[in-house]
C-alpha cells in the first residue's frame, strides 16, 4: 500500500507540477481535508483535472487545539486511509502548497505505520508571494525564514534573515509592531480569485 502526499501549489491551478497532475489523474483514489461549509481549497485546485467518477474521500481536519479531539480525528483519518488503500492499493492526499510545509497530513504519518508514503513537492505560497512583488527570497549568502503567526514571534532571532515569511498570520497590526523597520505585505487568497496584496505599515 502506498500513499502520495501531493503538493498542489498555493492556489492557481496553472502552478500544478507535471508530476502532481499525472498522479491526481492516475491514482485510483484521492483524499482531501474536509472543511465544514465550503469546498476545500486543495480539492478546488485539483477538480478541473480530475477524471469523471474519480473516488474522492474526505478526511477530518486535525489541526485544532484540543489534543484529545485531534487524536480522535487523526485515528479516524488513518482508519479511512488504510481501509481505502487496502482496496485500491495506492492513493493520494491533496495538499495545499508544498506537501512538507505546514501541511496537515504530516500529523497523520505516525498513524500510518506499514504504509509507504511519498511526498511530492509543490510550489509554496512564499514563492508565489515573492514573485508577485518581484523581490528575491534570498541572494548571495543571505538566508530566509518561514514561520507561523499562530504564536509570538522573536524579531531578534529573525532579524538576520533577508526575507521572513509568516504563514497563517492572524494579527497584522502585531506583525507591524514586531517588525517596525521592515517592509511588509499581507497576501490574501494568494493565487485564487479575489487575491489581494496589502502593504503593511
Amino acid at each position: 500500500m502506498k500513499l502520495y502526499l501531493i503538493g498542489l501549489g498555493p492556489g492557481d491551478p496553472e502552478l500544478l507540477t507535471l508530476k502532481a497532475l499525472r498522479l491526481i489523474q492516475r491514482l485510483p483514489v484521492l483524499f482531501y481535508p474536509k472543511e465544514e461549509g465550503r469546498e476545500p481549497i486543495a480539492l478546488g485546485i485539483a477538480r478541473p483535472f480530475l477524471p469523471e467518477g474519480k473516488p474522492l474521500l474526505p478526511l477530518p481536519l486535525f489541526t485544532g487545539g484540543d489534543p484529545k479531539e485531534a487524536e480522535r480525528a487523526r485515528r479516524e483519518a488513518a482508519r479511512r486511509v488504510r481501509e481505502a488503500l487496502s482496496r485500491y492499493g495506492e492513493g493520494g492526499y491533496l495538499v495545499l502548497g508544498d506537501s512538507l510545509l505546514y501541511a496537515s497530513p504530516l500529523n497523520l504519518l505516525p498513524y500510518l505505520e506499514g504504509i509507504e508514503v511519498e511526498a511530492v513537492p509543490g510550489i509554496s505560497a512564499h514563492q508565489l508571494a515573492a514573485s508577485r512583488l518581484l523581490k528575491p527570497i534570498a541572494l548571495g549568502e543571505e538566508g530566509f525564514a518561514a514561520v507561523t503567526g499562530l504564536g509570538p514571534l522573536d524579531p531578534e532571532g529573525l532579524e538576520r534573515f533577508q526575507s521572513v515569511f509568516v504563514y497563517k498570520a492572524k494579527d497584522l497590526k502585531a506583525l507591524e509592531r514586531t517588525f517596525p523597520n521592515r517592509e511588509g505585505w499581507a497576501f490574501l487568497r494568494l493565487g485564487m480569485p479575489g487575491e489581494r496584496v496589502l502593504p503593511l505599515g
